[in-house]
């Protein structure tokens, strides 16, 4: 993806000096948002039109609720309808598995209706940045 290619090129430094997973997440939707002209690219954006963004089955990120979430990265058109992609990242620094954020991918689109998943994990605090695990997640 050409966009994490230029993530990792042009933003080295943020990945040799672990900076938080929300700058990393920033810097990838710049990137991305000029791979998809005519869609909206957001960070963290919490909503389904006027209400929450929420999926069932405890698979968000409320412990109260335990189905608001917040994905890292979408490309969407704002208002309800039209997700197209969801992006979850995490850290090489981040020891939690894989498997949760999967799982929301898989629940974005079921209940959100977005047609692609990606699963980035990140190299962090090394010489060179790279990217350990990628995933797509398709709508069924």
């Amino acid at each position: 993806m050409v966009a994490v290619e230029k993530l990792l090129v042009r933003d080295r430094y943020l990945f040799v000096h672990r900076v938080g997973e929300r700058t990393l997440s920033h810097r990838l939707a710049i990137y991305v948002e000029a791979q998809f002209p005519g869609w909206d690219v957001d960070c963290e954006y919490d909503r389904d039109g006027a209400a929450r963004k929420m999926i069932p089955d405890g698979t968000g990120n409320d412990d109260d609720e335990g189905s608001a979430v917040l994905p890292d990265i979408i490309v969407h058109h704002r208002g309800p309808g039209g997700n197209h992609v969801v992006f979850e990242l995490k850290k090489s620094s981040n020891r939690l598995p894989d498997d949760r954020d999967l799982e929301k991918l898989r629940a974005y689109g079921r209940h959100l209706g977005y047609a692609h998943g990606v699963f980035i994990r990140f190299v962090v605090g090394e010489p060179d940045p790279a990217v350990s695990r990628a995933e797509f997640i398709y709508s069924d």
